[in-house]
């Protein structure tokens, strides 16, 4: 997974589904995480960042920390497979997958929501 990471730290892969002219805000400046936050909902970069960070520190401080978060289906055991999110909170926010095959990663609490990249996300089965 920190392989994943470091991968996207080095430019901006989104999901399949997202198109390219998304804009993204880098949640460091200058850029030491990669995580970055896009498609905002009712939320501001200052409050969604915090919350992102927060949840990559959390991640990739142990490595049960990123075994808690998600899995992988996956239809024979050496066979690339698709993601499934194991944790579905995280200090309040609603943890969720949106669109296939490997979904888009979004926070949401009440009205306001946004989708994360650099955290590992999207996930990869392979």
């Amino acid at each position: 997974m920190v392989a994943v990471l470091a991968m996207l730290s080095g430019c901006m892969l989104l999901p399949s589904g997202a198109a390219a002219s998304v804009r993204t805000h880098e949640c460091q400046h200058p850029v030491v995480t990669g995580v970055e936050v896009y498609h905002l909902k009712a939320i501001t970069t200052g409050r969604a960042c915090p919350v992102a960070l927060a949840l990559f520190r959390w991640e990739t401080s142990s490595p049960a920390h990123q075994d808690s978060l998600y899995g992988c289906n996956r239809p024979a055991p050496d066979a690339a497979g698709y993601p499934y999110l194991r944790l579905h909170t995280f200090r309040g926010w609603k943890l969720s997958l949106f669109g296939k095959p490997y979904g888009e990663f979004v926070m949401s609490r009440g009205g306001s929501a946004f989708r994360v990249v650099g955290t590992d996300f999207p996930l990869n089965c392979t």
